[in-house]
C-alpha cells in the first residue's frame, strides 16, 4: 500500500470535509469508493492533527489521477500540508521520483507524452471532456497545456484530409483498427 499524510490545524473538522468529498465512514475510518472498488482508506489521528491516506500501488493512471485530485481538494479545503514520501508512483524523464502530489505534473506529462508518441501513425479517436467523439483518423500530433498537461489540440489525418481539433481536456484513444 502507498500512503500520504496530511497535517491540518486543530480547528478543522476533517470528518465533515471528507464526507463532503464523498467519503463514507465505516468502522473508525473513512473510505472513498469508485464504483464498488475502495480507492482510498483514510484514518484521522486527532492527537497529531493528521490524516493518513492509504491506497493501492496497483492502480491505473485514471485511478491515481482521481486520488491526486481528491488529495488536492482536501488540502485546499483544510489548508493542509502533505508528506507524500511513501507514495512513489514512478520517475520523471530526468529521473526524479514522482509521488501522488509531489512532482505529479512532470510525471503525468512524461507518461502522457510517451503514450501519445507511441500512437503516432495509428488510428485513434479524439474525445472531448464529456466523452463525446469528435473525430477519428490517423494520429499526427497534439499540444498540451503547460500547467495541467491536459491535451488542448489534436491533429489527425481523416477522410477529409488533415484536421486539427481543439478543446480543454481532449482525450486520445487508440481504436485498435488499421
Amino acid at each position: 500500500m502507498l500512503s500520504a499524510t496530511l497535517f491540518f490545524s486543530p480547528s478543522k473538522n476533517v470528518g465533515s470535509t471528507l464526507k463532503e468529498l464523498g467519503f463514507l465512514f465505516v468502522k473508525n475510518e473513512y473510505n472513498y469508493y469508485l464504483k464498488d472498488k475502495k480507492l482510498i482508506e483514510a484514518t484521522i489521528d486527532s492527537s497529531n492533527c493528521s490524516l493518513k491516506l492509504l491506497f493501492s500501488s496497483g492502480l491505473n493512471l485514471e485511478e491515481y489521477t482521481m486520488i491526486h485530485t481528491i488529495i488536492l481538494c482536501i488540502m485546499k479545503k483544510m489548508n493542509a500540508k502533505i508528506d507524500d514520501n511513501d507514495s512513489l508512483l514512478g520517475y520523471t524523464s530526468n529521473g526524479e521520483g514522482a509521488h501522488i502530489v509531489s512532482n505529479w505534473q512532470n510525471w503525468y506529462g512524461f507518461l502522457q507524452d510517451a503514450k501519445l508518441s507511441s500512437l503516432e501513425g495509428k488510428k485513434v479517436r479524439v474525445m472531448d471532456e464529456n466523452d463525446k467523439e469528435l473525430a477519428s483518423g490517423m494520429f499526427v500530433g497534439y499540444k498540451a497545456d503547460e500547467l495541467t498537461s491536459s491535451i488542448i489540440e489534436c491533429t489527425l489525418i481523416t477522410l477529409f484530409g488533415e484536421r486539427t481539433y481543439k478543446g480543454n481536456k481532449l482525450s486520445i484513444q487508440p481504436t485498435n483498427e488499421w
